[in-house]
C-alpha cells in the first residue's frame, strides 16, 4: 500500500481551512423554524449555524429536523433556539483535516463548525467537503473502489 503513507501525511499536515468552501449559512437563534428552513432549502445546506454577536450558540441540521421536527405538529413560527443542537464540538479552521475526521467519526457528526479561541465562527466543514477533498487527492482509489471492498463476484464479468 504505497499511498497509505502519503494519505496520513496529506491529513496530518494539510489544515482545514485549507479545504474548506466560503459558503456561509448562518442566522441569529431567534429566526423563526420556518425561516431557518427556508434559508436552508435556499442555500441547498444541510445545516444553520446559529450564531449571536458572532458567537456560535447552536446548529440546526437535516438530522435535528428528522428527529425533533417532523415527528411532531410543530408550530414553525417558533423561534430556531427550540430545536437546535446546542452542545457542539468545534475546530479551529488551523487544526489538521485527520483530527477533524477523528472528531467527526468519534461523534458521529456530519457538520463540524470551526471557532477561533474565543468561539467565534469561523466557517464550517462538513463530511462533503472531506469527501470531495478526498476525491480530489485521490481519483483513482476512491472511484474505483467496490460499493463493498469484500465483494466477490460471484460470475465472470462481461458477455
Amino acid at each position: 500500500m504505497p499511498n497509505t503513507k502519503k494519505i496520513e501525511e496529506l491529513l496530518r499536515e494539510k489544515k482545514i481551512y485549507q479545504v474548506i468552501n466560503d459558503r456561509v449559512v448562518q442566522a441569529p437563534p431567534t429566526i423563526s423554524l420556518k425561516e431557518a428552513l427556508h434559508q436552508m432549502q435556499f442555500y441547498r445546506s444541510g445545516y444553520i449555524v446559529l450564531t449571536q454577536d458572532g458567537l456560535v450558540v447552536g446548529i440546526l441540521t437535516e438530522t435535528d429536523i428528522v428527529q425533533k421536527i417532523l415527528p411532531e405538529n410543530v408550530d414553525m413560527s417558533r423561534p430556531v433556539s427550540d430545536f437546535m443542537t446546542s452542545m457542539l464540538h468545534t475546530l479551529s479552521p488551523q487544526a489538521s483535516v485527520g483530527e477533524a475526521i477523528d472528531l467527526m467519526a468519534k461523534k458521529k457528526i456530519y457538520h463540524l463548525p470551526l471557532t477561533d479561541e474565543n468561539k467565534r465562527y469561523m466557517g464550517m466543514l462538513s463530511v462533503r467537503t472531506l469527501i470531495r477533498f478526498l476525491a480530489a487527492y485521490y481519483p483513482t482509489e476512491i472511484y474505483n473502489l467496490p460499493p463493498d471492498p469484500q465483494q466477490v463476484s460471484k460470475s465472470q464479468e462481461g458477455g
